[in-house]
């Protein structure tokens, strides 16, 4: 499985997107939410790898000032494929595209294999999941469960993980706030 560091988030924001998660869930659709795991939390990935070296974290352990850093979610996101995956947009402001850069160079003297595409700089689509698997039929479904949920909204970073999808652990690099 992929290993990934990510940014993740304060309990307002937690709080705002766990809603999102449970109104797909009342509407009977696939949700984040469903995953019952004590790490499933909501977040954005900044690069996936097929490995990254635990060494990595005395670096990105220096990067401080993520620690309550502004970042505005905004609209309703679906990255097609087999299935659909949907998703809220962070707005990619140019700190945030710059962060992006820093812990991708970071990332890339500690990975094994080559990073997942979607991750590159260029490529990078930053968002947070609301759901997988979505099946084409349930887009109308899903932008009706959300219709009460903001359209926008900023969310405050809470600091840094490395998820080891292997043995399926998070570290947490800096503190939730």
């Amino acid at each position: 499985m992929a290993h990934s560091i990510e940014l993740i988030f304060d309990e307002n924001t937690d709080t705002v997107i766990g809603e999102q998660w449970a109104a797909l869930t009342e509407a009977g659709l696939p949700s984040q939410g469903n995953i019952r795991s004590t790490s499933n939390r909501p977040h954005v990935t900044l690069v996936a790898a097929d490995a990254i070296d635990p060494a990595i974290d005395s670096t990105l352990v220096a990067m401080t000032d993520v620690v309550g850093m502004s970042v505005n979610i905004g609209a309703l996101l679906i990255f097609r494929g087999r299935r659909a995956t949907a998703a809220r947009l962070v707005v990619p402001s140019l700190p945030l595209l710059h962060l992006h850069a820093a812990v991708y160079r970071t990332a890339a003297l500690h990975m094994t294999g080559e990073p997942l595409q979607h991750v590159t700089p260029g490529s990078w689509t930053p968002h947070v999941t609301l759901a997988r698997r979505l099946e084409p039929g349930h887009i109308a479904e899903v932008a009706a469960a959300l219709n009460n949920s903001p359209d926008t909204f900023t969310a405050t970073v809470a600091g840094l993980r490395r998820w080891n999808g292997d043995s399926r652990e998070e570290f947490h690099l800096l503190p939730r706030a």
